[in-house]
Formats: structure tokens, C-alpha cells, sequence
């Protein structure tokens, strides 16, 4: 008998994190692979009790990969970096299917994109214009020297 069996450690709300992100570009939309985003901290044996207990699903095989932290961008004098975390990804014996996007309309989220692009567009043209005392004291000092000229 071994040491360890599989899929039998129970588990009572769970305190991890587990996200189911698309596959890719590159992956059918009808496939047996899933992927997730998983803390760093979380091994191969974890995560297959994990979805096997959870969500009671039958896993053939796990993969993982850790991602590095990136930078996202700079804010004044502090540079932001993305947090880093693992990336599983997971064969099941049957047939996943991502379900189809919702119509935005319905939700009221073409509305409120609408919204805001128009904000925009109104504020597009606007900048901070420079001090007209100064302006009309460059105007004076280029006559001027024009006429010298």
C-alpha cells in the first residue's frame, strides 16, 4: 500500500485562490486542457487534490510554471512590478467548454463604455495654455527687434 493516495485529503473552505484563465489564442475552444493561476506556494499534489475535491473533476495530468514578476509601469518616483505566481495547467478526461461572452447591451456596459469615450473626446483639445502677459510681452520684444532690424 503506498505512503500517499491521491485525492483524499479534505479540504474545508479553502483559503487559496485558484483562477481559471483562457487557455490562449493558439487553443481551440473546445479542449481538455484548463489553466489557472495558482499562488507560488501551491505544488502539483496540491492542486490536483485541490480541483479533484473542490470541483470534483478527474485529472489526468498537472503542469506548472512559474512567471516571473514584471513591471508594470512607473508611477512618479516608484516603479510598480506585477506580483509573481504560478501558472497550472491541467488535462481532464472530458471535454471543457468556455461558455459564451455575455451581450454587453444587456448589461449596460456598451452604455457606460459609450459614456466615457465621449468624455474623452470632449476633453481631447484641451491643454494648459501659457500666461497671456507673457505671450503679449514675447509679441512687444519680437517687434521690437524687428524693427531695430
Amino acid at each position: 500500500m503506498p505512503l500517499f493516495r491521491e485525492g483524499l485529503k479534505k479540504i474545508y473552505f479553502p483559503s487559496t485562490i485558484i483562477k481559471l484563465v483562457r487557455n490562449g489564442p493558439n487553443v481551440p475552444e473546445v479542449s481538455n486542457t484548463l489553466t489557472f493561476r495558482v499562488p507560488p506556494s501551491m505544488n502539483k499534489l496540491d492542486i490536483k487534490s485541490y480541483l479533484s475535491n473542490i470541483y470534483n473533476l478527474n485529472i489526468l495530468t498537472v503542469r506548472t510554471s512559474n512567471m516571473p514578476a514584471k513591471l508594470a509601469g512607473s508611477g512618479g518616483n516608484s516603479v510598480l512590478k506585477r506580483q509573481k505566481f504560478k501558472k497550472a495547467i491541467v488535462t481532464i478526461d472530458h471535454d471543457f467548454k468556455w461558455p459564451d461572452s455575455p451581450d454587453k447591451t444587456k448589461f449596460g456596459i456598451q452604455e457606460a463604455v459609450n459614456e466615457r469615450s465621449r468624455i474623452m473626446n470632449r476633453l481631447r483639445g484641451w491643454r494648459i495654455r501659457p500666461d497671456h502677459g507673457v505671450q503679449a510681452a514675447k509679441k512687444a520684444e519680437n517687434a521690437a527687434k524687428e524693427a531695430e532690424a
